[in-house]
């Protein structure tokens, strides 16, 4: 580019030379024919004086070259681009120092268009390009955009608390400033800064305080009566009874054992909750952790006598962007709820595969459903159903009552409270998928029937 310019440059020095050597031959010629007309000089050493002044001016343009001409105009040029280069190159900072920072930032311009996001903000949107639309139809929160307005209008900065619309809720903090160039030719058309602070994980932090101070001083407050009971007794009439110390310290360590389940499901179900607005990042196989999840309760399959029949329906790809971790949790506590509540011994059937689950009750009477069908997630994700990855887990136990499907993944709900408390149920399985299952942006679906079983199907997103 700078070699045509620098060519570009010449070739109008030649033609502006050659434009002057015109000019110059033309009115010399009218210098001598003056002279010869009125008669101050001889026509021979008129003609003569303007023919050496003629080659003189050719022989000066020929042996000055184009470059020496264009050097004045080549060196301004040179200049101007060398400022425009730093201060391109000021700008790719300002926009790589953007393009870098983890909070999401738009910038507007007076009309409210983005003419700028970060890979953040698209990130917060959902979307994958923004700029050139109006920052209404980016970002969902009326307040924000509101104080952009009064922004512009005022030049003074605000900040404004607001909550994102979709899946999972993110509480955000948006601090919206007036942007000063420095530049009084560019103040007429004024820019305005949104910077988004996520807030979430700080208010899911204070109400998971508040939330496990109300669940452990609740569920705990009946298995510490009991204990705090079983010992006045042991120290008082049953101090010298060794049949009763051994039966009351057996109901001790069953209740202990109880109030440690729960806290370790309390403190599990915190910790999914806190990073439930996180999407996780890593590619994992569906099908080989429902594998590890079968080998790694194998033994406590073999002790209960239940059976876990474990088919991968196709030979597709099955897997997904997820945390390992939870997704083992979740199948597991499936598994693990099957296996209470299937029957003695329990018959447990885990299904993994692609597009929609099949429906294990097909035959007889219709079965009630509760939760997200596999068009209903496929629609939320804008993807086919095809795309879907499931895991099932189906029970045949003596069934669920329709009313009580809606409410099986609430906290400490349970249809059987003294089935669930033998079983050493905490009341909190479910709960910990549907969380689990809100983070990976997925669907959770109960089907059951009465005398005829429950199935819990998960639904994912393939990754490709």
């Amino acid at each position: 580019m700078q070699d045509d310019l620098a060519a570009m440059i010449r070739n109008t020095a030649a033609r502006v030379r050659a434009r002057d050597f015109a000019w110059a031959a033309g009115i010399s010629a009218g210098v001598c024919a003056g002279l010869l007309i009125s008669g101050y000089a001889d026509w021979q050493i008129v003609l003569i004086v303007w023919a050496a002044f003629m080659a003189a001016l050719a022989v000066r343009y020929r042996f000055s070259s184009g470059r020496v001409w264009a050097a004045p105009v080549q060196r301004i040029v040179d200049t101007q681009m060398e400022a425009q280069q730093a201060e391109l190159a000021r700008l790719r900072i300002v926009q790589g120092v953007a393009r870098a920072l983890p909070e999401p930032i738009f910038v507007l311009d007076a009309d409210g268009i983005v003419e700028h996001a970060n890979p953040a903000a698209l990130e917060l949107v959902g979307m994958k390009e923004a700029a050139g639309r109006h920052f209404a139809s980016v970002l969902r929160a009326p307040e924000v955009f509101e104080a952009a307005e009064a922004v512009l209008s005022s030049h003074e900065s605000q900040s404004v608390e607001f909550t994102t619309i979709g899946g999972v809720e993110r509480t955000c903090r948006a601090s919206i400033t007036p942007i000063d160039t420095g530049d009084a030719d560019l103040q007429p058309h004024p820019r305005t800064l949104v910077f988004i602070r996520d807030l979430t994980s700080e208010r899911r932090v204070e109400q998971m305080r508040a939330d496990f101070i109300a669940s452990a001083s609740h569920e705990l407050r009946t298995p510490l009566a009991s204990v705090l009971g079983f010992i006045e007794t042991l120290r008082g009439h049953a101090k010298d009874d060794p049949e009763a110390q051994e039966k009351f310290l057996s109901t001790m360590q069953s209740q202990a054992e109880r109030m440690q389940r729960l806290v370790a499901d309390l403190m599990s179900l915190s910790r999914i909750e806190l990073n439930e607005h996180v999407p996780p990042r890593a590619r994992v196989d569906l099908a080989d952790i429902a594998n590890d999840v079968i080998d790694s309760l194998a033994p406590l399959l073999q002790s209960g006598g239940a059976i876990v029949d474990f088919i991968k329906d196709n030979d597709q790809s099955t897997n997904i962007r997820a945390d390992h971790d939870e997704i083992f949790q979740a199948i597991q506590n499936l598994i693990d709820n099957a296996v209470k509540y299937g029957g003695d011994p329990a018959m447990v059937k885990l299904r993994v595969g692609r597009g929609a689950s099949p429906t294990p009750f097909s035959d007889g009477p219709p079965a009630h459903r509760a939760g997200d069908s596999a068009e209903q997630v496929a629609a939320r994700l804008g993807v086919g159903v095809d795309d879907l990855v499931y895991v099932q887990v189906r029970d045949f136990g003596p069934g669920i009552e329709r009313a009580d499907l809606p409410r099986l993944t609430e906290r400490f709900y349970r249809v059987n409270i003294e089935r669930s408390r033998k079983s050493g149920g905490t009341g909190l399985g479910l709960a910990i998928v549907k969380h689990i299952m809100n983070r990976h942006k997925g669907g959770f679906q109960i089907e059951s029937r009465l005398a005829g079983g429950a199935a819990f199907t998960c639904y994912f997103q393939h990754a490709d």
